[in-house]
Parts: structure tokens; sequence; C-alpha cells
């Protein structure tokens, strides 16, 4: 779907400026929904080119496909070297506090606050040119440039303040300082974590980097929570969770360098096919996409103008709500089909009635003519007097009356002419007998599929309301998948 929707943080201009450029084959693409996330309407597809059996073209668009992922990791990496892009990547503000920055440091105010944010962003880009290895407090303060480094305190400050909420130092690295001791005569925090999945195991990982005791209380007799989905022998992995949706300001993207895992670009084309295997010829496919388009903006329009939210005191679902509006354009293509007809027949019974009055005016013509044809004749006899006078009297009366029929006539198949036109118009350009014909609902029903496979539920149970509520917290870039 179009809908490209983009995180609503403070250096979003960031993302615009070293967004990488798409191929060249992926340039007639399109948006659709291919994010994980609820409400993520996020690029889907094209219809693909056709293909040449010639090797040699094959190649092309191929290393087009890497030329991309080059282009994107080099951007990516280039953010990173940037102050605002160590802030991006970190989903914080690149030149104003977080409100949780706010909240922690509540002491400092107007220079002091923006040297905060600068040292702030400087241990970020620390920590992200190696993530490998521990970010020290003493590295930090080694690093700092001037005149940043002249206030250490606020340094080993704002160094405790990423790494107890989780900014810098998490995932796997190679820990450089030995794990803190407890203050004398007193014992480390213990804590008791349920669960031994990929959250439990994380949890207690960092839990046990600030110092604490941690026992971790687990169902089965093995870890790794519901990564269980494919077992070979001894061994147990997980086939989901495959795609990373976007690089800009996802931690996920830390956890692939210290994993050394390799992130290619998911291709964008993705044809539709037929029950008959042939595939959905592209204008159809574009015009139904836009049709969806338009129909999820008609549903956010009754939700968040309308206030349409709810339906005998029901939260109306975003499924109910499409369906409705799908019947609301069935009822406006009726109403098209019942102007249509209505301006057919006006034009029509404007047409029969000047053919009508034409009819009667050819008979008063003739009637007319007839009528001068003997006040001629008798005018030729010679009358005089009174007589003569009146005769040149109807003359003059009938040649007018002659000229009147005539002009009226003239007009008349002028407008017959413009009626006729008008006609032929309206009888070659009808309006649609259906909104939606049983293929283009077909084609419709698959992006209602993958929006509900985008949000793991049927549309039936998303609400109107909040379906799409996280969409302003999307990461960006383009999706990427481990190789």
């Amino acid at each position: 779907m179009s809908r490209r929707k983009r995180a609503k943080v403070d250096a979003r201009e960031l993302d615009e400026k070293l967004k990488p450029e798409d191929s060249e084959s992926d340039h007639s693409e399109k948006s659709k929904i291919t994010s994980s996330s609820p409400a993520a309407v996020t690029s889907r597809r094209e219809s693909s080119s056709s293909r040449t059996t010639d090797s040699k073209k094959e190649e092309k668009p191929i290393v087009e496909e890497y030329k991309s992922e080059d282009i994107e990791e080099i951007n990516y990496k280039e953010m990173l070297n940037s102050l605002e892009g160590a802030a991006f990547q970190s989903r914080l503000p690149f030149d104003k506090m977080s409100s949780l920055e706010a909240e922690c440091f509540s002491d400092l105010q107007g220079s002091s606050a923006q040297a905060f944010i600068q040292i702030r962003n400087r241990v970020l880009k620390l920590w992200f040119e190696d993530p490998k290895k521990q970010l020290t407090q003493e590295r930090s303060i080694h690093k700092m440039d001037p005149p940043y480094n002249a206030d250490p305190v606020l340094i080993l400050r704002t160094h405790a303040f990423l790494e107890r909420h989780g900014f810098i130092n998490y995932g796997i690295y190679e820990r450089i300082t030995p794990i803190p001791s407890p203050p004398k005569g007193k014992q480390r925090p213990k804590v008791i974590i349920i669960g031994a999945g990929v959250s439990g195991l994380a949890a207690a990982r960092q839990l046990k980097s600030f110092g604490c005791e941690v026992v971790i209380l687990e169902g089965r007799d093995r870890v790794g929570g519901r990564i269980v989905t494919y077992r070979k022998g001894p061994y147990v992995a997980d086939l989901g969770a495959m795609v990373v949706t976007g690089l800009g300001g996802n931690p996920v993207t830390t956890l692939a360098v210290q994993m050394n895992i390799d992130l290619h670009k998911i291709k964008q084309k993705c044809p539709l096919y037929e029950a008959t295997g042939n595939q959905v010829p592209k204008h159809k496919d574009e015009m139904v996409e836009r049709e969806f388009n338009r129909l999820l903006d008609a549903t956010s329009y009754l939700s968040h103008q309308v206030d349409f939210n709810y339906y005998n005191d029901t939260p109306v679902s975003l499924g109910q709500a499409l369906e409705w509006v799908i019947k609301l354009q069935q009822k406006n293509v009726k109403h098209k089909q019942i102007h249509h007809l209505k301006a057919l027949i006006t034009l029509q019974e404007k047409l029969k009635n000047n053919i009508n009055t034409m009819s009667d005016i050819k008979e008063l013509l003739s009637s007319l003519h007839a009528e001068k044809e003997t006040l001629l004749a008798e005018k030729d006899k010679g009358a005089t007097g009174d007589a003569s006078i009146l005769q040149e009297f109807n003359l003059r009366r009938l040649n007018r009356e002659l000229n009147k029929l005539c002009n009226e006539y003239e007009t008349l198949t002028k407008q017959n002419n413009s009626i006729e036109e008008k006609l032929n118009q309206l009888e070659t350009n009808p309006p649609s007998s259906v909104y939606l014909s049983v293929r283009d609902r077909q084609i419709l029903d698959w992006h209602f599929a993958n929006l509900e496979f985008a949000n793991a539920t049927p549309l039936g149970n998303l609400s109107l309301k909040h379906w799409d509520q996280d969409d302003d917290f999307e990461f960006t870039g383009n999706h990427l998948t481990g190789r």
C-alpha cells in the first residue's frame, strides 16, 4: 500500500537525506504491505517485468541489486559515523533532550543541557563505532572532543544513564571491565526471571552485567522459548522472525553487526497470479491497489475526522469499516447508474419532442406554402382596390410566418445535433455497472489477507481507531533478511 509511514522522531530528516536510492529495477515498484508490525503499510510489490532467456541480460539486474545493497551499507555506515545519525539510530532527538532525559537530568538547564546533548551524541557515536566491545567510562572520557571533555562528571553521568537504559553496551559484546561488585557489606541484588526464551535470556544477560545475581526458571528441558518451529536431531531452530523491517532506529541492526550477520535487501517485486495461473495484468494490479489505499484512507477519515468508532455501543473493527465503505461505494455506483440513465432519458425525451415539433412545423410550412401559391395565383389575375391591398397584406404575413418557422426548424435541427452528440457520449461512456468485479474483489482480498498477515490477526479483530497506532514509530529503510 502506498501509505508509506515513517517514524516521528526529530531527526527524521536524516533518514530522507541518507536514504539509499533503490536500484533501477526498483524504480517502478509500488508500495504494498510487507511489514510484520501492525498497520505497517509498507512497500510490497509490483508486477515483474518480462524476463528474457538471454543469460547475459539476466545478469544485469543481479548486478544492480548488489549495487543497491552496497549503497545501503555505505549510507548506513555514514549515518552511524555522524552525531546526528548516532542519535537517530538510538531513537533520540539530535538537538534536544528526550522526555526521559529531561526527567533524569532535571538539574541541567541552558548551556549545561546543551553540553549534555553534545556529550550524549558523542558517547552514542563511540558505541556504534565498535559495538562488539564494551564502551567503558574511561574510553568515553578519553575520546571526548573538546570542549566537552572539560566536565568528566557529566560524561560519567551520561555514560551511566545510556548504559542503564540500554542505549549502549547491549547485545552480544566483549566485556572489558569486570562485573561491578556490590558496596561493602551488601549482597548482590537477586533477580528471578520466569522463562528462558529470547527475552528472558537477554534480560538475564543485561541484569548480570549490572551486577545482579540472576536465576532463570524454565518449565521445559531446553532454553529458547518459542524458538521451536524446526527440529533436527538434538538441535532446535526457528524459521520465523527472519525479516529486519528497516535499519533506521532498529537495535536489531546492532545485533546483526555483533554476530557478523550479512543483511540483504529483500526484493520488492511480488507479482500476483490468478487462480488460472496467469499473472494479474499490471494496469489491473495498480488499479486495485489504488482502490485498496483509498479504502484505507476512507476508514481513517471515518475514524479520525467523523469519529465513527462505535456502533450500537460496540467498537467498530477495521474489517467492518472496510466492508461498509465497500457497500457505500457499491451504492454510489448504482446512484451514478441511475443518474446516467436519467440523463439518457431526459435527452431522449427532449430529442423526441423536438422531432415531433419539427414534424408539425413541416406540415404547417406545407399548408402555408399552398396558401401562398393560391394568393399569388389570385394576384396574377389583377385585383384592384381593397382586394389588391388585402392580397399584399396576406402575402407579407405568409412570408413572415414562413421565415419564422424556417428559423425555428433550423434551431431545432442544431439542438438535435447537439443532443445526439451528447447521447452518443453517454452511450459510449456508461458508468461501471459494479464497484468491484469478481476478479477485482479477488485481487482486493489478497490485499486484505496481506494486511491480516502483517497484523497477525483477522481484520475483524483489529480496532478501527487503534489498528495503525504504531505507524509513527516504524523503523525506516528497506526490509532486509540475513544470509
